[in-house]
């Protein structure tokens, strides 16, 4: 096992990085595209490292760990450890998903290998987004397991849009209603017209009116947004350094000359995942801005012969509801035998068990 700093070694991070992820095909989240803008927009103040197993062939397999202290409670201290995270909400808040660590091949790496990385000054790993299989939930004893939520993840499958004459064949009949009645009033102020960004002028442009409205449709429900100004800074750079990569589309949908909405998606390798959107609302809510703007991205992404159109994490009713599959990512945490978990565990049960004992009939 070999550590780096990524900001002091920077070549050799991005040599390891890239080797793995030219054999195991990652996520867009995990590709050096994504990696190298989380690493420049990040302040070196932030405690991130490199781990690497690397034998005679090269790199074996790779992932970053951040590193802070953190306070359960406001009490309960634990060195806690972040698997491609930060740890900070501040930066973390990007909110890769379909997390993992790089691999040469499917045997070069499992959990334990990763918790043994650690050892010996730790006390729990974070594991966020983590497609949903056997390997993130067995490490080997005294370690244990925590699953602090489970999200579906709902996809479509572009291959069945494709094979059929019209999309909308393949949700509901209820929501093929709702999409059809939104269509036709949104027809009746002008043609419904789908917008791709072509250039990175159109893409800033794009962007911009993307946050203004994600932004006031948040105030509105009295919250901020996504768009914190880290957020900000690292989408408006990821934008700049990759757009003429072909890995960023920036989708606008518009009745007439009015915005309907914008989507932000990222495209690799066959895949399209939507990240981020921003909604014209209005008080007419059989207008569904969200379902027309994903129909209208959904049916241009299979015609441009993409394989995977991913919402991403989140059960919303909109993404359920215009799916073909689904899957499961989840958050997990791993900790090591520690009293002060134990005593965590056993105030967090009694006062469960105290509310369910007062909790008034229904």
């Amino acid at each position: 096992m070999r550590w780096f700093d990524p900001w002091r070694q920077r070549r050799d991070v991005e040599a390891i990085w890239t080797s793995l992820a030219e054999t195991c095909r990652p996520t867009y989240f995990l590709t050096w595209a994504w990696v190298e803008n989380w690493l420049a927009t990040l302040p070196r103040s932030v405690s991130l490292r490199l781990a690497a197993i690397v034998d005679d062939v090269g790199p074996a397999a790779a992932w970053f760990i951040g590193e802070r202290v953190i306070f359960h409670g406001g009490i309960v201290p634990s060195r806690a450890r972040f698997l491609n995270a930060t740890g900070w909400d501040e930066f973390d808040e990007l909110t890769i998903e379909h997390n993992g660590w790089l691999v040469r091949s499917p045997g070069s790496c499992s959990i334990d290998r990763v918790v043994d990385a650690l050892a010996p000054a730790w006390d729990e790993l974070v594991l966020d987004a983590m497609d949903a299989t056997d390997a993130i939930l067995t490490p080997r004893p005294p370690a244990r397991v925590l699953t602090r939520k489970a999200v579906a993840c709902h996809t479509v499958e572009l291959d069945k849009v494709r094979a059929v004459a019209d999309y909308l064949t393949l949700v509901s009949g209820e929501t093929r209603s709702q999409i059809k009645r939104a269509f036709k009033l949104y027809g009746a102020r002008g043609p419904i017209a789908i917008e791709i960004a072509a250039n990175l002028a159109e893409a800033r442009t794009m962007f911009a009116e993307l946050v203004a409205l994600h932004t006031a449709a948040w105030r509105d429900r009295g919250k901020p947004g996504a768009f914190t100004p880290y957020m900000h800074r690292f989408h408006e750079r990821l934008i700049d350094q990759r757009f003429a990569h072909g890995e960023i589309q920036l989708v606008r949908v518009r009745s007439g000359a009015a915005t309907i909405g914008c989507l932000y998606n990222f495209v690799h390798d066959g895949i399209v995942s939507f990240y981020q959107s921003g909604m014209a609302y209005e008080a007419d809510n059989k207008l569904k801005p969200g379902l027309v703007c994903h129909v209208e991205a959904i049916r241009h992404n299979a015609s441009a012969g993409h394989r995977i159109y991913d919402f991403l994490g989140g059960d919303a009713r909109y993404k359920k509801s215009l799916a073909t599959g689904s899957s499961e990512l989840r958050w997990c945490v791993i900790r090591r035998p520690r009293m002060r978990f134990t005593i965590e565990d056993r105030a967090r049960d009694l006062r469960a068990w105290w509310r369910r004992r007062n909790a008034r009939p229904s």
